[in-house]
């Protein structure tokens, strides 16, 4: 992997295709990977193995504290000073791991008293320095090269960790019996990915640097005090995706929380489809939003009808499929350990397509620098789930949890309906009601022939579900003709070819 610029005609799409090849590589890896661990710890041990991420994944964000945006942004226009603003974050963030460190141990200490925990804790909260999944130092880095449209290395060094960890789950699987020595390994399956990302980042920013080196407390103070809007939103957030975990280990039990957090694992990388739709279209919308003419905003309207009508269709057959085959997954996954979850899954596959809305809208409030609004629509959430966890929680434990999550989702999906659409016509009530359709054709199909081979049945559902596509005419025949010159353009992008 050298770091010499790359030439116009290949260097960018060069990067894009590495980083799109190691990125499947990681997302298949690390999928693998955690199901392995999953099925070794057993339910107790790995619900206090997931409790201390889960508590380090709300804590980090103290340490993170929103930093990542503003350095990129920093470092896009002015590389020259790239080792002083990259030293100037990085410091930030090891102060704040101060904090950090002290609200973990504390929460820890009070949800689970012991040596055991206390370990995992702190080997957890080391993983912050060297972890690519807890973006606090190595994102420090991270952000230096998507500023420089370098995302190559980040990204292979992130599957580099997670070929790692595969590794370990494969070749000492006993190891993996005890949660304090699982823990152990897998902070050691970043240590390469940290070092090699470390070294090679440090050198590309010494080579493009030009001005003196200075670190200084006013700089990093201003620092702070603009990340802070997006510190409160990461936070608010973080607090949401965390509290099912604490409540059910609270109200419940390790168990519990093994549990629900496996089911949740089999969600995690459909994450993806989203996070492609929304990242493809967001550099459109950002140039929309300050554009005065209707010619702009209407290519807006068409852009965001487009996504979304993609986003609710993708969705609505993941979710169909997750919700009617979450007993067949879990027993592929687990081998029979963690059946009884399959009411909490068949509850998080069904608000997957809410969440893929909320991620889609959220995207777009940054790109049209509605920050504000994003920070409202976490606090929703996080209050939501707090609150209704309580009562939800303690009462059903992880179908209560799924339950308290999916009310959150709805209230904050309603929340962004009505405050981000502003200046974007799209009537939402037709498509509303054809993604219902195309729900209830796939469903209906798959339970309908339920007892059949799940293959036949699945197929069938698939083919109720294209033929209800095309009955309902989804897609107009401008946005058809759309897709078509997007894969076209997409097929003429070879590697031997323009960029």
């Amino acid at each position: 992997m050298t770091e010499s610029n790359p030439s116009p005609s290949s260097g960018v799409l060069s990067q894009g295709l590495i980083s799109m090849a190691a990125y499947g590589v990681n997302s298949v890896a690390s999928f693998f990977a955690v199901i392995g661990m999953i099925r070794l710890l057993g339910r107790d041990d790995w619900g206090l193995f997931a409790l201390a991420i889960q508590i380090i994944a709300f804590t980090s964000m103290i340490a993170d504290f929103g930093i990542g945006p503003v350095i990129m942004r920093r470092l896009a226009i002015a590389p020259g000073r790239a080792a002083s603003i990259v030293l100037e974050a990085t410091t930030s963030r090891l102060l704040l791991l101060v904090p950090t460190w002290i609200v973990s141990l504390l929460v820890g200490w009070w949800l689970a008293p012991g040596w055991e925990f206390f370990l995992l804790l702190n080997l957890m909260l080391v993983n912050l320095v060297i972890s690519a999944k807890v973006p606090v130092l190595r994102g420090t880095l991270e952000s230096f090269y998507r500023s420089q449209s370098r995302m190559a290395l980040p990204t292979v060094t992130t599957a580099v960790d997670a070929l790692m960890l595969l590794a370990m789950v494969l070749v000492v699987p006993a190891s993996f019996h005890d949660p304090v020595r699982a823990m152990v390994l897998y902070t050691a399956s970043n240590l390469l990915g940290a070092l090699w990302l470390g070294v090679a980042g440090w050198r590309f920013i010494r080579r493009l640097n030009t001005e003196s080196v200075r670190v200084t407390v006013p700089g990093m103070r201003e620092l702070l005090a603009t990340s802070a809007p997006l510190a409160v939103f990461l936070i608010l957030n973080a607090l949401h995706i965390t509290i099912d975990s604490i409540y059910l280990k609270h109200f419940h039990g390790d168990a519990a929380v093994g549990l629900f957090n496996a089911a949740l694992r089999i969600m995690t990388p459909l994450s993806i489809f989203p996070a492609i739709i929304t990242i493809s279209a967001a550099p459109y919308f950002a140039r929309a939003s300050v554009a005065e003419d209707d010619e702009q905003r209407a290519r807006m309207s068409r852009l965001f009808s487009l996504s979304v009508k993609t986003l609710l269709i993708g969705s609505v057959l993941l979710s169909g499929f997750g919700v009617t085959n979450a007993k067949l997954l879990l027993h592929a996954a687990f081998g029979g350990k963690f059946d009884d979850a399959a009411l909490p899954m068949m509850l998080l596959f069904a608000l997957f397509l809410p969440m893929s809305l909320n991620i889609f809208l959220v995207e777009l409030n940054n790109a049209r620098g509605r920050l504000r609004e994003n920070t409202r629509f976490a606090a929703i959430l996080a209050a939501v789930s707090c609150v209704s966890g309580v009562f939800l929680i303690s009462a059903h434990a992880a179908p209560g949890a799924a339950v308290a999550k999916f009310l959150a989702i709805l209230a904050g999906l309603a929340f962004l309906i009505f405050h981000s659409r502003e200046g974007i016509a799209v009537a939402m009530k037709p498509l509303a009601a054809k993604s219902a359709l195309l729900l209830i054709a796939l469903v209906g199909v798959r339970l309908l022939l339920d007892a059949q081979h799940w293959l036949l049945s699945n197929t069938a559902a698939l083919l109720a579900f294209l033929v209800a596509l095309i009955l309902l005419r989804v897609y107009s025949a401008d946005e058809l003709a759309q897709w078509r010159a997007q894969f076209a353009s997409l097929l003429r992008r070879t590697p031997g070819g323009t960029a």
